[in-house]
Protein backbone atom coordinates (compact mmCIF):
# COMPACT_ATOMS: atom_id res chain seq x y z
CA UNK A 1 0.00 0.00 0.00
CA UNK A 2 2.87 2.70 0.93
CA UNK A 3 4.57 1.28 -2.64
CA UNK A 4 1.28 2.57 -4.14
CA UNK A 5 0.62 5.54 -2.59
CA UNK A 6 4.54 6.87 -3.29
CA UNK A 7 3.89 5.63 -6.79
CA UNK A 8 0.91 7.71 -7.44
CA UNK A 9 3.13 11.05 -5.58
CA UNK A 10 5.47 10.53 -8.48
CA UNK A 11 3.07 10.25 -10.78
CA UNK A 12 1.15 13.63 -9.97
CA UNK A 13 4.11 15.07 -9.29
CA UNK A 14 5.45 15.14 -13.15
CA UNK A 15 1.88 15.56 -14.09
CA UNK A 16 2.14 19.18 -12.58
CA UNK A 17 5.98 19.74 -13.94
CA UNK A 18 4.66 18.88 -17.27
CA UNK A 19 1.41 21.27 -16.77
CA UNK A 20 3.74 24.00 -15.61
CA UNK A 21 5.76 23.74 -18.65
CA UNK A 22 2.27 23.31 -20.84
CA UNK A 23 1.22 26.80 -19.12
CA UNK A 24 4.37 28.02 -19.84
CA UNK A 25 3.98 27.35 -23.63
CA UNK A 26 0.68 28.78 -23.81
CA UNK A 27 1.08 32.29 -22.24
CA UNK A 28 4.17 33.07 -24.11
CA UNK A 29 7.54 30.72 -23.38
CA UNK A 30 9.33 30.71 -26.28
CA UNK A 31 7.16 33.08 -28.31
CA UNK A 32 4.98 30.76 -29.45
CA UNK A 33 1.68 32.47 -29.33
CA UNK A 34 3.44 35.56 -31.14
CA UNK A 35 1.06 36.46 -34.43
CA UNK A 36 3.20 36.52 -37.18
CA UNK A 37 3.94 39.54 -39.13
CA UNK A 38 1.09 42.23 -40.31
CA UNK A 39 0.28 42.64 -43.76
CA UNK A 40 0.36 46.09 -43.68
CA UNK A 41 3.37 46.34 -41.82
CA UNK A 42 5.35 43.31 -44.08
CA UNK A 43 3.88 45.31 -47.51
CA UNK A 44 5.91 48.89 -46.02
CA UNK A 45 8.96 47.11 -45.32
CA UNK A 46 9.05 45.49 -48.52
CA UNK A 47 7.99 48.85 -50.74
CA UNK A 48 10.92 50.50 -48.18
CA UNK A 49 13.46 47.70 -49.12
CA UNK A 50 12.73 48.67 -52.88
CA UNK A 51 12.64 52.88 -52.08
CA UNK A 52 16.58 52.39 -51.19
CA UNK A 53 19.95 50.73 -53.14
CA UNK A 54 20.97 47.60 -51.19
CA UNK A 55 24.04 47.19 -52.63
CA UNK A 56 25.60 45.18 -49.71
CA UNK A 57 22.48 43.08 -48.84
CA UNK A 58 22.09 44.56 -45.64
CA UNK A 59 18.36 43.83 -46.25
CA UNK A 60 18.90 40.50 -47.71
CA UNK A 61 16.51 38.64 -45.94
CA UNK A 62 13.62 40.99 -46.30
CA UNK A 63 10.98 39.22 -48.94
CA UNK A 64 12.35 35.52 -47.50
CA UNK A 65 9.14 34.22 -46.24
CA UNK A 66 5.97 35.59 -45.36
CA UNK A 67 7.13 36.76 -42.11
CA UNK A 68 8.02 39.94 -41.54
CA UNK A 69 8.85 39.46 -37.67
CA UNK A 70 11.57 36.41 -38.93
CA UNK A 71 13.01 39.43 -41.35
CA UNK A 72 16.92 40.52 -39.48
CA UNK A 73 16.63 44.20 -38.07
CA UNK A 74 13.33 44.33 -37.45
CA UNK A 75 11.54 43.52 -34.09
CA UNK A 76 7.79 42.54 -33.82
CA UNK A 77 5.31 43.18 -30.76
CA UNK A 78 2.60 39.98 -29.69
CA UNK A 79 0.40 40.95 -31.78
CA UNK A 80 2.54 40.82 -35.21
CA UNK A 81 3.10 44.52 -35.48
CA UNK A 82 6.35 46.19 -36.15
CA UNK A 83 7.82 48.37 -33.20
CA UNK A 84 11.64 48.30 -33.79
CA UNK A 85 13.97 49.19 -37.04
CA UNK A 86 17.78 48.14 -36.66
CA UNK A 87 18.72 49.93 -40.11
CA UNK A 88 22.16 51.46 -38.62
CA UNK A 89 25.07 51.42 -40.91
CA UNK A 90 27.01 47.94 -40.45
CA UNK A 91 30.89 47.83 -40.43
CA UNK A 92 31.84 44.16 -39.91
CA UNK A 93 35.64 43.53 -38.82
CA UNK A 94 37.28 40.44 -39.16
CA UNK A 95 40.66 38.78 -39.97
CA UNK A 96 40.84 36.32 -42.88
CA UNK A 97 43.83 34.10 -43.88
CA UNK A 98 45.10 34.91 -47.68
CA UNK A 99 47.49 32.97 -49.70
CA UNK A 100 50.61 35.25 -50.70
CA UNK A 101 53.15 34.36 -52.80
CA UNK A 102 56.73 36.14 -51.89
CA UNK A 103 58.78 36.31 -54.94
CA UNK A 104 57.05 33.90 -56.65
CA UNK A 105 58.62 30.47 -54.76
CA UNK A 106 57.23 30.74 -51.40
CA UNK A 107 53.70 30.01 -50.04
CA UNK A 108 53.10 32.42 -47.25
CA UNK A 109 49.51 32.66 -44.94
CA UNK A 110 49.42 35.86 -43.40
CA UNK A 111 46.52 37.05 -41.18
CA UNK A 112 44.67 40.22 -43.13
CA UNK A 113 42.37 42.58 -41.46
CA UNK A 114 39.00 42.93 -43.46
CA UNK A 115 37.04 46.04 -43.14
CA UNK A 116 33.39 45.26 -44.98
CA UNK A 117 31.08 48.21 -44.91
CA UNK A 118 27.31 47.47 -44.83
CA UNK A 119 25.31 50.53 -46.02
CA UNK A 120 21.82 52.11 -47.88
CA UNK A 121 21.93 54.72 -50.22
CA UNK A 122 18.44 56.70 -50.59
CA UNK A 123 17.35 60.01 -52.39
CA UNK A 124 15.15 60.55 -49.54
CA UNK A 125 13.38 58.28 -46.53
CA UNK A 126 10.21 56.90 -48.17
CA UNK A 127 6.94 57.92 -46.07
CA UNK A 128 5.70 54.30 -46.63
CA UNK A 129 7.39 54.07 -42.92
CA UNK A 130 4.17 56.53 -41.30
CA UNK A 131 2.47 53.35 -41.99
CA UNK A 132 4.00 51.05 -39.43
CA UNK A 133 1.67 52.52 -36.64
CA UNK A 134 3.37 50.86 -33.74
CA UNK A 135 6.90 51.82 -34.46
CA UNK A 136 8.45 52.66 -31.37
CA UNK A 137 12.40 52.71 -32.45
CA UNK A 138 14.34 54.01 -35.55
CA UNK A 139 17.57 54.10 -36.38
CA UNK A 140 19.22 55.05 -39.73
CA UNK A 141 22.26 56.09 -38.92
CA UNK A 142 24.97 55.63 -40.96
CA UNK A 143 23.79 55.32 -44.14
CA UNK A 144 23.34 57.89 -47.55
CA UNK A 145 20.91 59.82 -47.92
CA UNK A 146 22.48 61.67 -50.43
CA UNK A 147 22.41 64.94 -48.61
CA UNK A 148 18.02 65.00 -48.83
CA UNK A 149 16.17 66.76 -45.86
CA UNK A 150 15.12 64.89 -42.58
CA UNK A 151 11.31 64.23 -43.88
CA UNK A 152 8.05 66.19 -41.99
CA UNK A 153 6.48 63.04 -41.43
CA UNK A 154 8.62 61.65 -38.92
CA UNK A 155 7.32 63.64 -36.83
CA UNK A 156 3.82 61.76 -36.96
CA UNK A 157 5.00 58.62 -35.80
CA UNK A 158 4.14 59.27 -32.76
CA UNK A 159 4.85 55.97 -30.96
CA UNK A 160 8.76 57.02 -31.32
CA UNK A 161 10.57 56.14 -28.29
CA UNK A 162 14.28 56.23 -30.04
CA UNK A 163 15.44 57.83 -33.54
CA UNK A 164 18.72 57.76 -34.32
CA UNK A 165 19.40 59.59 -38.24
CA UNK A 166 23.13 60.83 -37.18
CA UNK A 167 25.49 60.86 -39.74
CA UNK A 168 23.00 59.52 -42.31
CA UNK A 169 23.85 62.27 -45.26
CA UNK A 170 20.89 64.71 -44.18
CA UNK A 171 21.09 68.25 -45.00
CA UNK A 172 19.33 71.31 -44.57
CA UNK A 173 16.75 72.65 -41.70
CA UNK A 174 16.08 70.00 -39.05
CA UNK A 175 11.77 70.20 -39.63
CA UNK A 176 10.18 71.58 -36.19
CA UNK A 177 7.40 68.78 -36.40
CA UNK A 178 10.12 66.09 -34.72
CA UNK A 179 8.71 68.38 -31.76
CA UNK A 180 5.31 66.28 -31.92
CA UNK A 181 7.09 63.19 -30.46
CA UNK A 182 6.32 63.30 -27.25
CA UNK A 183 7.04 60.00 -25.99
CA UNK A 184 10.38 60.07 -27.32
CA UNK A 185 13.34 59.59 -25.37
CA UNK A 186 16.35 59.37 -27.44
CA UNK A 187 17.18 61.93 -30.08
CA UNK A 188 20.17 61.66 -31.94
CA UNK A 189 21.17 64.24 -34.90
CA UNK A 190 24.60 64.12 -34.88
CA UNK A 191 26.49 64.81 -38.31
CA UNK A 192 29.68 65.78 -39.69
CA UNK A 193 31.18 68.67 -37.56
CA UNK A 194 33.23 69.70 -40.40
CA UNK A 195 30.68 70.61 -43.15
CA UNK A 196 27.97 71.31 -40.55
CA UNK A 197 24.79 70.69 -43.53
CA UNK A 198 22.03 70.19 -40.62
CA UNK A 199 20.92 73.42 -38.82
CA UNK A 200 17.90 74.26 -37.12
CA UNK A 201 16.41 78.21 -37.02
CA UNK A 202 14.54 78.12 -34.15
CA UNK A 203 15.39 75.34 -31.42
CA UNK A 204 11.25 76.16 -29.99
CA UNK A 205 10.64 72.92 -31.11
CA UNK A 206 12.74 71.06 -28.26
CA UNK A 207 10.23 71.71 -25.60
CA UNK A 208 7.38 69.61 -27.46
CA UNK A 209 9.85 66.16 -26.30
CA UNK A 210 8.83 66.33 -22.47
CA UNK A 211 9.88 62.85 -21.90
CA UNK A 212 13.44 63.31 -23.82
CA UNK A 213 16.91 61.51 -21.94
CA UNK A 214 19.68 61.66 -24.51
CA UNK A 215 19.92 64.54 -26.83
CA UNK A 216 23.09 64.53 -29.47
CA UNK A 217 23.13 67.94 -31.57
CA UNK A 218 27.06 67.18 -32.59
CA UNK A 219 28.11 68.98 -35.54
CA UNK A 220 24.16 70.41 -35.97
CA UNK A 221 24.97 74.05 -36.72
CA UNK A 222 23.26 76.12 -33.99
CA UNK A 223 25.02 79.77 -34.62
CA UNK A 224 22.15 81.16 -35.82
CA UNK A 225 19.67 79.48 -33.88
CA UNK A 226 17.37 81.25 -31.81
CA UNK A 227 15.56 79.89 -28.23
CA UNK A 228 18.62 78.27 -27.51
CA UNK A 229 18.30 78.39 -23.67
CA UNK A 230 15.48 75.72 -23.84
CA UNK A 231 18.10 73.02 -24.64
CA UNK A 232 18.86 73.81 -20.30
CA UNK A 233 15.47 75.17 -19.29
CA UNK A 234 12.21 73.11 -20.75
CA UNK A 235 13.21 69.35 -20.69
CA UNK A 236 13.26 68.04 -16.78
CA UNK A 237 13.98 64.56 -18.17
CA UNK A 238 17.06 65.63 -19.86
CA UNK A 239 20.04 63.55 -18.33
CA UNK A 240 22.44 63.54 -21.73
CA UNK A 241 23.00 66.80 -23.81
CA UNK A 242 25.87 66.57 -26.78
CA UNK A 243 26.85 69.67 -28.35
CA UNK A 244 29.53 69.16 -29.70
CA UNK A 245 31.26 71.46 -32.36
CA UNK A 246 28.30 73.16 -32.71
CA UNK A 247 29.22 76.92 -33.64
CA UNK A 248 27.89 77.92 -30.11
CA UNK A 249 29.45 80.60 -27.98
CA UNK A 250 27.63 81.21 -24.11
CA UNK A 251 26.07 84.30 -24.47
CA UNK A 252 23.77 82.96 -27.18
CA UNK A 253 23.14 79.68 -25.34
CA UNK A 254 21.95 81.15 -21.72
CA UNK A 255 22.03 85.33 -22.19
CA UNK A 256 18.15 85.10 -21.55
CA UNK A 257 17.71 83.28 -18.37
CA UNK A 258 21.23 83.82 -16.66
CA UNK A 259 19.18 85.31 -14.19
CA UNK A 260 16.17 83.49 -15.02
CA UNK A 261 14.45 81.65 -11.33
CA UNK A 262 13.47 78.68 -14.38
CA UNK A 263 14.20 75.49 -13.32
CA UNK A 264 17.45 73.63 -15.29
CA UNK A 265 17.11 70.14 -16.63
CA UNK A 266 18.80 67.66 -14.26
CA UNK A 267 21.26 67.16 -16.81
CA UNK A 268 24.24 64.80 -15.47
CA UNK A 269 26.54 64.32 -19.05
CA UNK A 270 27.15 67.86 -20.39
CA UNK A 271 29.65 67.51 -23.55
CA UNK A 272 30.17 70.57 -25.63
CA UNK A 273 33.81 69.99 -27.16
CA UNK A 274 34.99 72.69 -29.61
CA UNK A 275 32.97 75.39 -29.50
CA UNK A 276 33.84 78.65 -28.51
CA UNK A 277 33.31 79.20 -24.63
CA UNK A 278 34.88 82.11 -23.21
CA UNK A 279 34.51 81.14 -19.72
CA UNK A 280 33.23 84.73 -18.51
CA UNK A 281 29.46 83.54 -18.45
CA UNK A 282 30.36 79.64 -17.27
CA UNK A 283 29.05 80.67 -13.87
CA UNK A 284 25.16 79.17 -15.55
CA UNK A 285 26.93 75.46 -14.76
CA UNK A 286 27.07 76.28 -11.07
CA UNK A 287 23.32 75.78 -10.90
CA UNK A 288 23.57 72.44 -12.67
CA UNK A 289 23.59 70.32 -9.40
CA UNK A 290 22.99 67.43 -11.19
CA UNK A 291 25.50 67.44 -13.12
CA UNK A 292 28.56 64.89 -13.28
CA UNK A 293 30.08 64.72 -16.46
CA UNK A 294 31.32 68.19 -18.19
CA UNK A 295 33.78 68.14 -21.44
CA UNK A 296 34.58 71.58 -22.71
CA UNK A 297 37.84 70.40 -24.77
CA UNK A 298 38.36 72.52 -27.30
CA UNK A 299 36.76 75.48 -25.86
CA UNK A 300 38.63 78.81 -25.45
CA UNK A 301 38.79 79.69 -21.61
CA UNK A 302 42.28 81.67 -21.37
CA UNK A 303 40.71 84.19 -19.69
CA UNK A 304 39.35 82.31 -17.10
CA UNK A 305 42.02 81.44 -14.20
CA UNK A 306 42.19 77.65 -12.62
CA UNK A 307 40.90 78.81 -9.52
CA UNK A 308 37.92 80.01 -10.96
CA UNK A 309 36.99 77.52 -12.92
CA UNK A 310 36.79 74.70 -10.32
CA UNK A 311 34.66 77.53 -8.22
CA UNK A 312 32.35 77.20 -11.02
CA UNK A 313 31.84 73.72 -10.90
CA UNK A 314 29.15 72.11 -8.81
CA UNK A 315 30.12 69.43 -6.47
CA UNK A 316 28.20 66.61 -7.73
CA UNK A 317 31.14 67.01 -10.96
CA UNK A 318 33.17 63.75 -11.18
CA UNK A 319 34.89 63.95 -14.03
CA UNK A 320 36.03 67.31 -15.97
CA UNK A 321 37.90 67.25 -19.38
CA UNK A 322 39.48 70.93 -20.30
CA UNK A 323 41.72 69.70 -23.36
CA UNK A 324 42.82 72.08 -25.64
CA UNK A 325 40.84 74.29 -23.48
CA UNK A 326 43.17 76.38 -21.60
CA UNK A 327 46.00 79.16 -21.90
CA UNK A 328 49.17 77.91 -21.72
CA UNK A 329 50.26 80.70 -18.85
CA UNK A 330 47.15 79.47 -17.01
CA UNK A 331 47.24 80.58 -13.35
CA UNK A 332 47.64 77.18 -10.67
CA UNK A 333 47.92 79.39 -8.01
CA UNK A 334 46.19 77.47 -4.83
CA UNK A 335 45.86 80.51 -2.76
CA UNK A 336 42.04 80.89 -1.48
CA UNK A 337 41.22 77.43 -3.49
CA UNK A 338 39.33 75.44 -0.96
CA UNK A 339 39.03 71.56 -2.73
CA UNK A 340 36.88 70.65 -0.09
CA UNK A 341 34.15 72.04 -2.30
CA UNK A 342 35.66 69.65 -5.05
CA UNK A 343 36.57 66.58 -3.40
CA UNK A 344 34.32 64.99 -5.71
CA UNK A 345 36.41 65.78 -9.42
CA UNK A 346 38.12 62.10 -9.99
CA UNK A 347 39.38 62.48 -13.37
CA UNK A 348 40.28 65.71 -14.43
CA UNK A 349 41.81 65.93 -18.04
CA UNK A 350 44.19 68.90 -18.89
CA UNK A 351 46.06 67.95 -22.24
CA UNK A 352 47.48 69.92 -24.98
CA UNK A 353 47.20 72.97 -23.29
CA UNK A 354 50.39 73.77 -23.96
CA UNK A 355 51.14 74.58 -19.77
CA UNK A 356 54.74 75.60 -19.62
CA UNK A 357 56.96 75.01 -16.04
CA UNK A 358 56.68 73.06 -12.70
CA UNK A 359 54.05 70.66 -12.22
CA UNK A 360 51.20 72.29 -10.63
CA UNK A 361 51.58 71.88 -7.25
CA UNK A 362 47.96 72.66 -6.23
CA UNK A 363 46.82 69.14 -8.33
CA UNK A 364 48.26 67.46 -5.42
CA UNK A 365 46.29 68.71 -2.83
CA UNK A 366 42.86 67.48 -4.71
CA UNK A 367 42.91 64.10 -2.87
CA UNK A 368 39.83 62.98 -4.74
CA UNK A 369 41.64 62.81 -8.00
CA UNK A 370 42.03 58.80 -9.22
CA UNK A 371 42.72 59.69 -12.89
CA UNK A 372 44.80 62.80 -14.11
CA UNK A 373 45.79 63.52 -17.98
CA UNK A 374 48.84 66.23 -18.44
CA UNK A 375 49.90 65.10 -21.75
CA UNK A 376 50.79 67.31 -24.13
CA UNK A 377 52.02 69.91 -22.20
CA UNK A 378 55.33 71.64 -20.89
CA UNK A 379 55.83 70.56 -18.03
CA UNK A 380 59.79 70.67 -17.24
CA UNK A 381 59.91 69.32 -13.67
CA UNK A 382 59.70 66.17 -11.55
CA UNK A 383 56.05 64.41 -10.51
CA UNK A 384 55.72 64.40 -6.84
CA UNK A 385 53.50 61.72 -5.29
CA UNK A 386 50.03 61.50 -5.73
CA UNK A 387 48.81 58.65 -3.55
CA UNK A 388 45.83 58.26 -4.38
CA UNK A 389 45.94 58.53 -8.43
CA UNK A 390 45.37 55.15 -10.15
CA UNK A 391 45.87 56.89 -13.88
CA UNK A 392 48.82 59.15 -14.79
CA UNK A 393 49.07 59.99 -18.19
CA UNK A 394 52.22 62.43 -19.06
CA UNK A 395 53.62 61.72 -22.64
CA UNK A 396 54.60 64.29 -24.54
CA UNK A 397 56.00 66.65 -21.75
CA UNK A 398 59.85 67.71 -20.87
CA UNK A 399 59.50 65.80 -17.06
CA UNK A 400 62.49 65.02 -15.02
CA UNK A 401 61.76 61.99 -12.95
CA UNK A 402 59.27 60.94 -10.49
CA UNK A 403 60.06 61.24 -6.82
CA UNK A 404 59.93 58.35 -4.79
CA UNK A 405 57.76 57.62 -1.98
Amino acid sequence: MRNTQWGWGIHHYFICIFSVMMAHRCVGGGNLTRSSCSEQDRLVLVKFKHSVKDAHGLLSSWGVGNDCCKWERVDCDATGRVVSLHLRRYVREDYELVDRYINFLVEDYQQVYVDEDYYLVGDEVDSCLTELENLQHLDVSGNDFQKSRIPKFIGSLKQLRYLNLSYAGFSGNIPHQLGNLSNLKVLDLSSNSISRELMTNDMAWISGLSKLEHLDLSGVDLSRTQNLNNLLYTIPSLSKLILSSCGLYMPRLVSHHLNSSRELASIKYLDSTGNDFRGELLSFIVNMTSLMFLDLSGNNLSMVSFENLLYMMPSSVSKLCLAGSLNENINFSPINLNFSTHSNIQHLDLSWNGIEGRFPSVLTNMSSLLSLDLSGNKFNSSIPVMPNLLKLDISANRLGHIEDC
